[in-house]
């Protein structure tokens, strides 16, 4: 009985400790979140703010389902953000409206998906509007989120039983004019106002709910008349100007004419905003098979900045203050610079694939001898790999080894046709000229290794590289004595410096294969069967592309870095 009044006064005691506990403790709320309420019910608890968003709402007949469980976010304008709208109209009541306006209003303002400010971006929203027309976010000096260049968020992720609120203090418009009207109307595009109507492209860009899907949304880089004027080798100063430098056939409406590719060039298929333009390495444009790279410097977004031929292309900056503007049919971006197609011919790409940009930032690890690091899945951005489990590494050797790899580095992986190894590996390429090219994979021989398909951009090349050491010939250069010319004649070359009595540092023929556009592009290399390798089996050093009427013995590359050329 002692035991049971004392397990008794225990759990008393626990209660009472448990009950003194939650009293007073100090609750957790998530700011204004009320599960409790949908959307219309929470903006009616709440009149003086949104009692005349409420009016439009049930006027529209928009309340009902809005009102309903599903999924939702609503760009709530204040009270007083229509008020200003209603003034700046020239209207004293949202009753001076008809319905179809305000209905059109109403959905410009609805997302059929829950958006927090989590997803919001520097650009457009990933889901349209209902109106169907994207919104943009920005954040401005004073970190105030502004929606479409028009309203700040006062409040925002106010969460409630079917989506999200975002309280903003002006109401949003729709943007009325397309993308030709609105180069049109802006005096400072006056000379490619004039280039789009002569080449006809203003109609392409003048068509608001295009019936051909394929051209629904398209994106304009435009250059304004400042910037055109600017350019020291080709000033531009009018359309005559630009008629000088370009047109090449006396009819610019003729899609081969050069001021017809040049404008062109300047249209992106699909709605694209500065995020989306920056997430990709390259567009294509309306020019054929021409594209437009990007690439990001801190915060600026460079188009076709480029090493060609050894020598650094500068790129041309987005002006970011004067871009994302919406139209009815797309977006237009202003530019910094001027952008055109250049006439280039294939040259010989000599890449060394250990040259990763993450790699070159570690300072203390590129390029210096006796290091390596290993890099897990995601963390490289031009290379991926089938297994994300497994790392891939970087290593730097010492000088007084045996290996003759060009700046004594190399970029090791595991491949392997077993499925818990990794399958495949893939790569960004350079900037490759679009041609026809021979691919050659440069390797050290592994004792470990396998045979590998290699593709370009999901084309397979005709030959298999055999990187390994385990079989008769295995990897190796078929001869030490053998003349360049034999061994390139059975698919292999000397690509290293060293001595011809090294054979184990070996360039092989994977296959010829021909660029259809200036751009980077994917070369993967397929494990299609394997001598079990483990660790880092594949020690790749360089891929070379070179075409294929160009001689493809020399150039060969030094530990040292230095470059030997034909004697």
């Amino acid at each position: 009985m002692k035991k049971q009044l004392m397990a008794i006064s225990f759990i008393c005691s626990c209660i009472i400790m448990l009950l003194y506990n939650t009293g007073c403790k100090k609750q957790q709320y998530t700011s204004l979140t009320t599960t409790d309420v949908n959307i219309v019910d929470y903006l009616k608890r709440y009149p003086d703010q949104f009692s005349e968003l409420v009016k439009i709402l049930d006027r529209t007949n928009i309340s009902p389902f809005l009102n309903a469980y599903g999924t939702y976010t609503i760009f709530a304008p204040t009270n007083s953000a229509i008020k200003l709208y209603l003034q700046k109209i020239g209207k004293n009541s949202t009753d001076d409206l008809d319905t179809a306006t305000l209905k059109s209003l109403c959905r410009l303002h609805l997302i059929h998906d829950t958006v927090s400010t989590t997803s919001f971006t520097d650009g457009k929203l990933y889901a349209p509007t209902m109106y169907g027309q994207f919104l943009t976010t920005s954040v401005n000096d004073a970190s105030v989120t502004i929606v479409n260049r028009q309203a700040a968020i006062t409040q925002s992720n106010i969460l409630t039983g079917n989506g999200f609120i975002h309280v903003i203090d002006h109401v949003l418009q729709p943007a009325q004019l397309t993308i030709a009207q609105m180069i049109e109307q802006d005096s400072k595009y006056a000379i490619f106002a004039q280039a789009l109507k002569a080449t006809g492209l203003y109609d392409t860009l003048n068509i608001a709910n295009n019936p051909d899907t394929t051209r629904r949304w398209l994106t304009f880089l435009a250059e304004s008349d400042a910037v055109l004027s600017q350019d020291t080798a080709h000033p531009v100063n009018s359309y005559a100007d630009l008629v000088k430098r370009f047109n090449n056939t006396g009819n610019p409406k003729d899609p081969n004419d050069s001021l017809y590719i040049y404008m062109a060039y300047h249209i992106l298929p699909g709605i694209k905003y500065v995020a989306d333009i920056v997430s990709a390495p390259s567009h294509r444009t309306l020019a054929p098979l021409a594209v437009i790279t990007t690439s990001l410097d801190v915060q600026r977004v460079l188009l076709n900045e480029a090493t060609f031929n050894g020598i650094l292309e500068k790129g041309i900056a987005i002006d970011r203050t004067n871009s994302d503007n919406s139209a009815t049919n797309g977006a237009v971006h202003s530019l910094s610079g001027d952008i055109y197609v250049k006439v280039r011919t294939p040259v010989p790409v000599f890449w060394d694939v250990a040259d990763q940009p993450e790699i070159r930032k570690l300072a203390s690890i590129f390029r210096k001898q006796g290091k390596s690091q290993q890099f897990a899945y995601g963390t490289l951005s031009g290379v991926t790999w089938q297994n994300s489990a497994i790392t891939c590494q970087y290593w730097c050797e010492a000088s007084t080894t045996s290996n003759y790899f060009y700046w004594d580095d190399h970029f090791d992986f595991n491949m392997r046709t077993t499925s818990n190894q990794n399958n495949w590996i893939e790569f960004t390429t350079p900037l490759l000229v679009k041609g026809t090219y021979k691919v050659w994979v440069c390797y050290r021989v592994s004792t470990q290794g396998q045979y590998v398909q290699v593709s370009v951009d999901g084309n397979i090349l005709s030959r298999i590289v055999n990187m390994c050491n385990s079989s008769t010939s295995g990897g190796y250069l078929p001869s030490k004595t053998a003349t360049d010319d034999v061994l390139e004649s059975q698919g292999f070359k000397r690509y290293s410096a060293a001595a011809n009595s090294i054979n184990y540092q070996v360039g092989q023929l994977a296959g010829v294969v021909t660029i259809t556009s200036t751009d980077y592009h994917k070369l993967r290399m397929t494990c299609i069967k394997d001598y079990g390798s483990s660790g880092f089996g594949v020690s790749l050093d360089m891929v070379h592309f070179i075409p294929v009427s160009m001689d493809q013995q020399f150039p060969r590359f030094a530990r040292d870095g230095s470059i030997i050329k034909r004697p």
